[in-house]
């Protein structure tokens, strides 16, 4: 069914644009606190557009190697290394922002930045630093969201019906 197919292509690119927004809105003073909520909803949407993917390609799917070249098969050959090259730019942003806040993530509490680690302050932080680490912070979840997004995009904008690969 092309037109489910497209539309799901056009969801998971809505996805992408959203995260990009994100990812570059951080770097102009965003207001992250309420930018990274929204973002959170981009979670569940990933995870519908992924499960059909899932079924249709079951068991294949359900391989360590899926994520990385088997959801590529029949498509171009940039798709792959694409997809390489964006889940090394979440592992790089997810890698700064850990190596910067450390064990903990930048809270508010009693009206004091502070590095939190489950209730344990672990480090008073200036309002500089604060937002410097939740920027970090969206920037690390907004990588990651463009490369989950990716996947189900080129899936669902490439995949061909199954009687005509096979």
């Amino acid at each position: 069914m092309p037109i489910i197919r497209r539309f799901f292509a056009f969801l998971s690119a809505c996805g992408i644009a959203a995260s990009i927004l994100a990812y570059i809105f951080s770097f102009f003073g965003a207001p992250v606190d309420k930018v990274l909520p929204w973002g959170i909803l981009l979670i569940p949407g990933w995870m519908l557009l992924f499960a059909p993917i899932f079924a249709l390609e079951y068991p294949a799917s359900r391989t360590a190697s899926f994520a990385w070249r088997g959801f590529a098969r029949g498509m171009p050959s940039w798709v792959a290394p694409c997809s390489w090259v964006l889940s090394v730019i979440a592992i790089f942003n997810f890698v700064w922002f850990a190596m910067h806040a450390g064990l903990g993530v930048p809270a508010i509490v009693d009206g004091q930045y502070v590095l939190d680690s489950r209730g344990r302050i672990l480090k008073a932080l200036t309002q500089a630093e604060y937002f410097t680490l939740k920027e970090g912070e969206l920037r690390a979840s907004a990588s990651m969201m463009i490369y989950f997004y990716f996947v189900p995009m080129m899936y669902w904008w490439y995949r061909r019906n199954h009687q005509q690969t096979h």
